[in-house]
C-alpha cells in the first residue's frame, strides 16, 4: 500500500508532467526567475543594447570582406572545461573571455531548479561574497516552484523526475573598464526527464537568460550587486540565420 508520502510524490510528478516543468527562464542581477512552460520565450530583451564590451572582453562583429556571416555560419565557440567541481556544479575557468563564457554555461546548466537544498548549497558556491542577496533569492525562487508543483516547500524532486539544460549560443558584454565584470547572455534549450516514460519530455526551447560574472580571488562568481545591475544591456535578438545577432557578438557553441 502506497504511503502518503509516496502518493504526494506520485501527484508532484503529475502536475511537474502537466504544467510543462516549471522552468528558470531569466536572470534578473543573478538572480532567477521562473515561468511555467506555457509562456512564450525566446523574444528580444526589453533592455538597451547600445553598451560595448570593454577592451579586455571584446568580440570581433565585423564579418571579413566579402562575407555575411551568422551565428549559424560563423566560427563556433569551443567551451573550457571546468578544473573543479562544488555540488555537482563545475568551476575552475580562467579569467579570459572564454573563461566567462565557460563559466556561464557551466553554472547555466548544472544549476538545480527543483531541489531547494542543492540548489542553496549550488549558489552558495558560485555567488560573489558580496552578493548573499543572489543566494537568498535563487533558494527562494526554487521553493516557490516546489510549492507550485505541489512539492512540500523543501526537498528534493519526486522519484524519477528530472530535467536537463542545454545551452546552444552565448552573447558577452563588458560592464566595467577593467573586464573583471561581464554579463554573458545565454539561449537554451530545457526538458523535463520522467524516466518512467523515457526521452525528454515538453522542452521549452530558444529561451533567453543572462548571468553577471565578477571575477573573485581565482575565480568567476555570480553577482547582481546594484552597481552593476545598473550597467545591464540586451543583445540583439538572436536567431542562428541573423546576420544582425552574429554582428552584435552572438556566437554558437560547439557541438551545441
Amino acid at each position: 500500500m502506497a504511503t502518503d508520502f509516496q502518493r504526494q510524490a506520485r501527484r508532484a510528478r503529475l502536475r511537474l508532467a502537466g504544467i510543462g516543468f516549471v522552468v528558470l527562464a531569466a536572470v534578473a542581477g543573478g538572480t532567477i526567475t521562473f515561468i511555467s512552460m506555457g509562456d512564450s520565450g525566446g523574444g528580444s530583451p526589453s533592455a538597451d543594447s547600445k553598451n560595448t564590451p570593454s577592451p579586455s572582453f571584446s568580440v570581433s562583429s565585423a564579418p571579413p570582406p566579402g562575407t555575411e556571416l551568422t551565428p549559424a555560419t560563423g566560427r563556433r565557440i569551443s567551451l573550457l572545461k571546468p578544473t573543479t567541481n562544488t555540488e555537482g556544479i563545475g568551476r575552475g575557468f580562467e579569467h579570459s573571455t572564454m573563461g566567462a563564457w565557460s563559466a556561464a554555461v557551466s553554472f547555466w546548466q548544472d544549476l538545480n531548479i527543483i531541489d531547494d537544498v542543492v540548489a542553496e548549497k549550488q549558489w552558495k558556491a558560485i555567488a560573489s561574497k558580496d552578493s548573499q542577496s543572489t543566494i537568498d533569492r535563487g533558494v527562494s525562487e526554487v521553493r516557490k516552484v516546489r510549492e507550485g508543483a505541489g512539492l512540500p516547500p523543501s526537498g528534493g524532486a519526486p522519484e524519477g523526475v528530472g530535467f536537463s539544460t542545454h545551452v546552444r549560443a552565448l552573447n558577452i558584454r563588458g560592464l566595467d573598464t577593467s573586464g573583471d565584470v561581464v554579463q554573458v547572455w545565454m539561449v537554451y534549450d530545457r526538458f523535463a526527464v520522467l524516466r518512467d516514460k523515457g526521452g525528454d519530455q515538453n522542452p521549452k526551447k530558444g529561451e533567453t537568460a543572462y548571468l553577471i560574472l565578477k571575477w573573485e580571488g581565482s575565480d568567476w562568481r555570480v553577482t547582481d550587486e546594484p552597481q552593476y545591475k545598473n550597467k545591464l544591456t540586451g543583445p540583439q535578438p538572436y536567431h542562428p540565420d541573423s546576420k544582425p545577432a552574429f554582428q552584435d557578438g552572438w556566437r554558437e557553441i560547439a557541438n551545441g
